[in-house]
């Protein structure tokens, strides 16, 4: 019996298995890569297209992110370490992340956590009043049940990890992982399929006028055409981004992979002060001390590096090392939503440990923190949200053309050896194999 050639590839006739070689190898592999990693990315694009707005969507879900409560006309708001001075009065707890660009008439939302030896909080955050340092709110982050302020923060936790904590952030990292080097598999199949030198076309012309058909979805496609269609030109003029936001997933969810890829490439080490024996909650330099020392460290760069100081960002005080971290906006900043020049600090004797300016300080620093920003939607403002809004749903739609394309070639597949089992059936009584 002569049974039928398959390109690329061996059909068993015993087992009916199809052994993908050459270029087929890499088309299940892009396969199969896709459906284990599109329900990360539904996910994923789903929720962050949502947290492109994220600030906007708090404040319509949020009583806490609301306006304050009434205060006398020409009334100051006080500095950011004084409220939060005034939350640790009326709390017990220790502030750890300190907003020191206010916002008018809105609360300043503060993160808290247990002393050292005493007992659990019931809330990692609170809200404050910006006049007088009174708390509004209090809740434990991103848990729905303490209230609609935790909405995004959920969704927020759903996009990062699933909301499983440390396994759902390693499952996604892995995910990312898999995103990046299906990414560049993807690439590669949409060039042209190389043909027999008798019948290669000539260089150039015939086999770009061939990739660029690869570019575009054909007017009269219909069904499984437009899918694949779909599928393969969007890939490819969103390709640039695709690759961006799988290997800085990569970074933020699967650190112990891309530090060390980033760091080959020539990317300075992660500040990592070293833990102390016993943390200090209370270190000898306090919230507001520590405030005015970075200022002052911030203004010395400022001299050393040629930019300007415009305003304050924010203070973070990790009790474990004793090391503070002050962030200020400065004319080097690229981000548009967050302060980037920053300074670590000793809390205990107000030592100088990095200056980190806000692309780091070499090419690979710079490429990481782009990367970063443009997954976070941080660059040119509303424009770009817009853009990465659609872009989440794009990827959601290229995750679910996916899945059809594969539905439909496992159907043929199906249908493919069912017809062959019946006809060899009655002639097939000893096992074959045939290349």
């Amino acid at each position: 019996m002569t049974a039928p050639v398959v390109a690329g590839g061996r059909l068993r006739q015993d087992a009916q298995r199809y052994v993908p070689t050459g270029r087929q190898f890499w088309v299940v592999a892009h396969r199969w890569a896709g459906l284990t990693i599109a329900l990360f990315l539904i996910v994923a694009g789903t929720t962050g297209s949502l947290l492109t707005f994220r600030e906007e969507l708090t404040r319509a879900t949020s009583r806490a992110s609301a306006r304050v409560a009434l205060h006398r006309p020409g009334t100051l708001m006080l500095d950011g370490t004084i409220i939060a001075e005034r939350v640790e009065a009326a709390t017990g707890a220790k502030v750890t992340f300190v907003p020191l660009d206010r916002e008018a008439d809105r609360p300043l939302q503060l993160f808290v956590g247990a002393r050292p030896g005493a007992p659990a909080l019931d809330y990692d955050t609170v809200w404050a009043n910006p006049y007088d340092g009174s708390i509004q709110f209090r809740a434990r982050d991103g848990v729905l049940a303490d209230g609609p302020e935790n909405i995004m923060p959920f969704l927020y936790k759903v996009h990062h990890s699933l909301a499983l904590g440390q396994w759902g952030t390693f499952a996604l990292g892995c995910a990312a992982l898999i995103w990046t080097l299906d990414c560049v598999v993807g690439f590669y199949l949409t060039l042209p399929a190389r043909r027999p030198r008798s019948t290669a076309p000539g260089p150039g012309k015939g086999w770009g006028k061939k990739w660029s058909a690869a570019w575009r979805i054909k007017g009269a496609s219909r069904g499984y055409r437009f899918h694949f269609d779909l599928h393969r030109a969007g890939g490819l003029w969103l390709w640039p981004l695709l690759l961006v936001f799988a290997w800085s997933s990569v970074g933020f969810n699967l650190p112990a992979v891309h530090r060390p890829v980033m760091a080959a490439l020539g990317a300075s080490p992660d500040v990592n002060p070293a833990p102390l024996a016993a943390p200090i909650a209370d270190p000898p330099i306090g919230l507001s001390a520590a405030a005015a020392r970075g200022r002052a460290l911030i203004a010395a760069e400022s001299g050393r590096h040629s930019f300007t100081v415009r305003r304050d960002g924010f203070l973070y005080y990790i009790p474990e090392s004793a090391t503070y971290l002050y962030s200020a906006w400065t004319s080097l900043d690229v981000s548009t939503k967050d302060a980037s020049t920053q300074v670590w600090f000793s809390g205990i004797d107000g030592r100088l440990i990095r200056f980190v300016p806000p692309l780091g300080a070499t090419t690979a620093d710079a490429a990481t923190i782009w990367f970063g920003m443009i997954h976070r939607a941080a660059i040119i403002g509303l424009p770009y949200r817009i853009f990465e809004a659609v872009l989440g749903l794009a990827v959601v739609a290229l995750s679910f053309t996916g899945i059809l394309i594969w539905m439909k070639k496992r159907s043929a597949r199906v249908l493919h050896f069912g017809w062959q089992t019946r006809q060899r059936r009655p002639i097939n009584a000893a096992r074959s194999t045939v290349e």
